[in-house]
């Protein structure tokens, strides 16, 4: 989907933030056509109460760490597109007829009101067709995205006061069919679901035939893994997200791992990885059910096709055995995103075995780097 007009077009080196409770992650790549060469990659933890549900919670303190963030790294240029996923953002599928750019443009002003829980005046709005509702149909499917303005405007101001020059704003869930979504020859038959888990913030997508039918922001992410694992396991915070990472433990361990312990395994409490695995089962099965309710909406909508698998991204696809577990909770194929097909050469800052280690958590950048081909 275009970024909001209000922001314009970008260039040939493109970069990607992605800004949420938990870090900010950047991606730069240059290129273009499905030949693109990653060039610099930042990751930078925030502190608590910066970004708040997707949101600018403190101006100020995000402002500061951005500008932290930046001068410890050696991005080309200061131009970054920015992602947003909050309550303040709707993504609305609409049918119209067949009409020509100016008339659509007029047509969706006109009919978005009654679908945009929000004043019009208030929102940055854009919007993408996406061809005839069916084969020979008069109507054409058009994906409408509105934002608030002020959400929009304090994000801006935290970037450009940190020094950076915010060129486009993109919708999280969108930007990983840029990232995430197989090549459409290779795509199997029905639809696709693309699941990003952040920190805080769980952002799909239902795709069909290489495009959005469906988004949704789940308000779960991997902050409530963690939450879920510090209850059952009586642990502070900071423990309980090393266990929930702790690949011996994970989701995919039920027997509490198997082979011979190696010297840093020496210490290995199967009482605390039963607690630990039942911590994140419990944050596991709500986010399944989340992610239910999307795909009874998508599959409540005419024409819509059964999904046939499921990719996983964000915080949450780093827990061991994570897709896996997933998939069996929605009876449906689950596997890893790979952003990382997209490139054609890292000459980053990065080593390639460092970039596929933090993969998973690159994903919406990914996506927001990576132009529309």
């Amino acid at each position: 989907m275009e970024r909001f007009k209000s922001f314009g077009r970008l260039g040939s080196r493109t970069i990607g933030m992605d800004v949420d409770r938990g870090a900010i992650k950047a991606v730069q790549v240059s290129g273009g056509g499905g030949r693109y060469v990653l060039q610099h990659v930042g990751y930078h933890r925030l502190p608590p109460g910066a970004v708040v549900e997707g949101e600018v919670a403190d101006h100020d303190l995000l402002a500061a760490e951005i500008r932290e963030f930046w001068n410890s790294h050696s991005f080309g240029g200061r131009s970054v597109v920015l992602g947003v996923s909050n309550q303040q953002v709707v993504v609305r599928l609409l049918d119209f007829p067949s009409m020509e750019s100016e008339d659509l443009k007029r047509a969706i002003g006109f009919e978005a009101q009654d679908h945009i829980p929000m004043p019009l005046e208030d929102t940055v709005l854009d919007y993408l067709v996406l061809g005839p509702r069916e084969e020979g149909s008069d109507y054409d499917r058009v994906l409408v995205a509105a934002a608030q303005r002020e959400m929009i405007d304090r994000y801006t101001s935290a970037l450009r006061t940190g020094g950076l020059r915010p060129v486009g704003v993109d919708v999280k869930a969108l930007s990983l069919t840029r990232s995430i979504l197989p090549d459409p020859f290779f795509a199997e038959e029905g639809a696709v679901v693309l699941l990003d888990v952040g920190s805080e913030i769980t952002n799909l997508v239902v795709t069909d035939g290489g495009q959005p039918v469906l988004t949704r922001s789940i308000f779960r992410g991997f902050g409530e893994f963690v939450a879920a694992v510090a209850d059952a396991a009586d642990l502070p915070a900071d423990e309980a997200e090393k266990q929930a990472l702790y690949p011996r433990v994970g989701l995919g361990h039920d027997q509490g791992g198997g082979g011979e312990e190696t010297p840093e395994e020496d210490d290995f409490d199967p009482a605390l990885a039963y607690n630990v695995r039942r911590g994140l089962k419990n944050a596991a099965q709500a986010l399944a059910e989340g992610v239910q309710v999307a795909l009874e909406r998508h599959h409540s909508q005419p024409g819509s096709r059964e999904v046939s698998r499921v990719l996983v991204s964000g915080e949450g696809a780093l827990i061991s055995g994570f897709d896996g577990y997933l998939g069996g909770l929605l009876g449906i194929a689950t596997g890893r995103g790979n952003p990382l097909e997209r490139l054609a050469a890292n000459h980053s800052n990065v080593s390639d075995e460092q970039l596929r280690a933090m993969e998973p958590v690159l994903a919406v950048a990914f996506g927001l780097a990576l132009e529309d081909e």
